[in-house]
């Protein structure tokens, strides 16, 4: 298994570092004496020192700051992004209100639940018995708007779902398809 400085001298973040302390220059070496071929050496004689693993330390540390900075900027976006959705469902809901202002047909006196599916759930609409008949009947609609359920006339809903289809529910009765398959299979070797 290979040290941390063999990995960060096969990834190019630290260079070759001399095997032994004999190989670096002497600080009592005089300027007369042989020079060693390889790396260069400073006008005082002396070779530069190696660049050590705080050279490495120090990439690490801006990969992190890096890091550190895009992530702070994804989580801005995201910020954003739902900041901007919050805004649009208030500006439509705005709109929503405008439109069905005036326009809602709920009773006080209303007993009679409605029941039908939106949105993955049972939900309910109280009317009277007549409002019930003409729910049924298509002449009636229903309409959600900020978690409640309301009464309104089938051209209203008509509006309302070009501004919020996903607020209108489906009224329309849906039974399943008669396909046999809630028989029992008939065995093969049944004799008539």
């Amino acid at each position: 298994m290979g040290s941390l400085q063999d990995a960060l001298l096969k990834a190019g973040l630290a260079e070759d570092k001399p095997d032994s302390p004999r190989q670096t220059a002497r600080p009592g070496s005089h300027a007369g004496a042989k020079k060693k071929k390889g790396r260069p050496q400073s006008a005082s004689g002396r070779r530069p020192a190696p660049k050590r693993a705080s050279s490495a330390a120090g990439d690490l540390a801006r990969a992190y700051k890096a890091r550190e900075r895009a992530e702070a900027a994804e989580k801005e976006q995201v910020k954003q992004a739902r900041v901007a959705a919050q805004e649009a469902r208030r500006k439509r809901n705005l709109q929503l209100d405008e439109l069905i202002r005036g326009q809602t047909l709920n009773r006080k006196d209303a007993e009679c639940p409605r029941y039908f599916e939106h949105l993955g759930r049972i939900r309910r609409v109280l009317c009277t018995p007549e409002q019930r008949a003409q729910l049924n009947a298509g002449q009636l609609a229903v309409v959600s708007l900020r978690g409640s359920y309301l009464l309104v006339s089938p051209e209203t809903r008509d509006a309302f779902g070009q501004i919020a289809p996903d607020l209108v529910p489906d009224l329309s009765p849906t039974e399943p398809e008669d396909d046999g398959s809630d028989y029992p299979p008939v065995p093969d070797d049944l004799i008539w």
